[in-house]
């Protein structure tokens, strides 16, 4: 009898001494996706004995895709298009992973036009006009698409994770590749 009280007492206990150490990493990570989830099991208990101090042990949220999708123009004198008008994205990999150090330059570029959205009408602009002779005007816009939550991945998981991300659109500029732009107006 002593002996099943005493294997008792010590599976008690190591479930116990299991229990308090995933306490202890889940709840300063509550707000991971897996710290949501088992929540419920472990903040009562956590908030009673004074587990519940939280930080950010993981990570934030990946990035979310950025770049500047334009619109080169090409009409005559009434503003009737000559010819269909071309979309282009800058920089063009706007949905794949960048590798090379050289590529990753205009990602930095890129970056570096939308913080200002004058450096589109003075930058930018004009070396599509010149990339694309023959065109009358170029639109600019800043996109940004966003990458959905992983809850919203787990609930909603018969739909595609492209279906929950959303299309942003920032910044807005269009230039008129007939006029010269002054950098000194920046």
């Amino acid at each position: 009898m002593k002996k099943k009280v005493s294997l008792l007492f010590k599976a008690t206990l190591s479930l116990w001494i299991v229990y308090n150490i995933f306490t202890m990493l889940v709840m300063p990570n509550i707000g991971a996706y897996f710290g949501r989830v088992s929540s419920r099991f472990v903040t009562p208990y956590a908030n009673t004995v004074g587990l519940n101090a939280s930080w950010n042990f993981f990570s934030p949220d990946p990035a979310h895709v950025m770049y500047i999708r334009y619109l080169i123009n090409y009409t005559d004198a009434e503003g009737n298009p000559t010819k269909e008008a071309v979309e282009g994205y800058f920089p063009p990999e706007k949905n794949q992973a960048v590798k090379s150090i050289f590529k990753k330059r205009e990602l930095y570029v890129m970056r570096f036009m939308v913080i200002d959205p004058k450096r589109l009408k003075v930058f930018m602009g004009p070396w599509l006009c010149r990339k694309y002779p023959g065109a009358t005007s170029v639109d600019m816009e800043h996109v940004i698409e966003t990458v959905p939550v992983l809850d919203q991945v787990v609930t909603f998981k018969n739909e595609g994770v492209k279906d929950l991300s959303q299309e942003l659109q920032y910044v807005r500029e269009t230039v008129s590749c007939s006029e010269t732009q002054d950098e000194v107006t920046l």
